[in-house]
């Protein structure tokens, strides 16, 4: 059955979700959500999901995609140093959308936020061409928030996690293999963790080295990357060296890339993040991203992922 009539399908969505709560007084189904006030500063992110631009049909299953949402976006608040407390749901529907896969989709995201501490308390159904979603989530700040400007020559970079494996299963898939895409993971404890510890963090979506690139010029400063040291998804180590720089350059990854100053190093190994952590490089004077791979200079032809490249 396709979905037919935006307003029963949302009463029928609407009635499996969480009402209101004492931290969400007016929860989904009214014109806006009321949430609690809290002292602690407020943290907002917003990332968008698309049909042929993020994903193509059979992919991943509408469940895994829902997932997929609300985790790139909880990934956003892991590297400013934020907890979780709400999330929205703005869908973009194509005429004849069967009604099975798009429950799938918004409940598996609905259940996703309320696992990560941010139920879904409201959003936007709109017709279009193609599926699409928009998620923003909000959050609090339980200590101090890092951004991507404090990092400083000297200063260690490390990411957590292993790179590349969304790079070789997207390629597997345009090759028209039929290969699991991987959910984002939850970094969460490990960027609360990292507050008042990291100069600098941000997570890797775009590809390490063009991420590595925004924190260098948010910081003003260079850095030196060895991509010889970058923790490789299995996939992705079994491809050698054309492994890596898929790795160094891929999407999605969604793992946090962090720089440490020299003399907190001892706390970082002190410190238990949840996920494995390598270091991959050094920040330098500088404007410029230096790539190594194994003290050889290399110039990529491209630093990662770009909506208008």
């Amino acid at each position: 059955m396709t979905v037919r009539g935006e307003h029963r399908w949302l009463r029928r969505l609407l009635a499996g979700l969480e009402g209101s709560s004492r931290a969400v007084p007016v929860g989904p189904g009214d014109d806006a959500a009321v949430l609690r006030a809290e002292r602690r500063p407020l943290v907002i992110t917003t990332d968008a999901l698309h049909e042929g631009v993020h994903f193509r049909d059979g992919w991943a299953s509408w469940p895994q995609l829902g997932r997929r949402a609300l985790r790139a976006c909880l990934s956003d608040l892991s590297a400013m140093a934020a907890a979780p407390r709400a999330s929205l749901l703005a869908l973009q529907v194509p005429r004849g959308m069967p009604e099975r896969d798009l429950n799938a989709f918004a409940r598996a995201f609905a259940a996703e936020g309320r696992r990560h501490g941010a139920p879904l308390v409201g959003g936007n159904v709109s017709r279009g061409a193609r599926f699409g979603a928009t998620a923003t989530l909000l959050g609090i700040l339980p200590r101090q928030t890092v951004t991507r400007a404090g990092a400083r020559p000297g200063d260690a970079i490390f990411v957590t996690g292993r790179v590349g494996g969304m790079a070789v299963a997207v390629r597997a898939r345009r090759a028209g293999r039929r290969v699991p895409l991987p959910l984002p993971p939850v970094r969460l404890a490990a960027g609360m963790a990292l507050a008042g510890l990291a100069s600098a963090m941000l997570d890797v979506s775009d590809g390490v080295v063009q991420d590595l690139g925004h924190l260098c010029r948010a910081s003003r400063v260079g850095a030196e990357l060895d991509m010889a040291r970058l923790p490789l998804a299995p996939a992705c180590r079994r491809l050698g060296v054309a492994g890596r720089a898929l790795a160094a350059t891929g999407g999605e990854d969604y793992e946090l890339l962090f720089t440490v100053p020299a003399r907190r190093l001892p706390r970082l190994a002190r410190v238990r993040l949840g996920c494995r952590v390598t270091r991959i490089g050094t920040i330098l004077p500088g404007r410029h991203v230096r790539v190594l791979d194994g003290g050889r200079v290399l110039h990529l032809r491209r630093e990662g992922f770009d909506h208008f490249g």
